[in-house]
């Protein structure tokens, strides 16, 4: 079996040092600099949401929410060459 990747090996080699620097650092350290805080005011709203459907549901996300979050729907599949 082939497995492709579009990762160059000097790419996973620069990944492979960051991931070695990252574990050399304290614990605590590494707990403060693994998360962000990604603020939306949609996602965040204090108010509750309801909907009567999934296709309102995906309606809604798709008009609030940036494609980046997930809520997009996916384009069409390409043929592997």
């Amino acid at each position: 079996m082939t497995v492709r990747t579009m990762v160059s090996a000097a790419d996973y080699d620069d990944f492979r040092r960051q991931c070695e620097r990252q574990l050399a650092r304290p614990l605590a350290d590494r707990m403060r600099f693994g998360f962000f805080r990604n603020p939306n005011p949609v996602r965040d709203a204090p108010r509750n949401r309801a909907f009567a459907s999934m296709r309102e549901y995906r309606r809604f996300c798709e008009r609030s929410y940036p494609a980046y979050f997930g809520y997009a729907r996916p384009g069409p599949a390409t043929p592997a060459a």
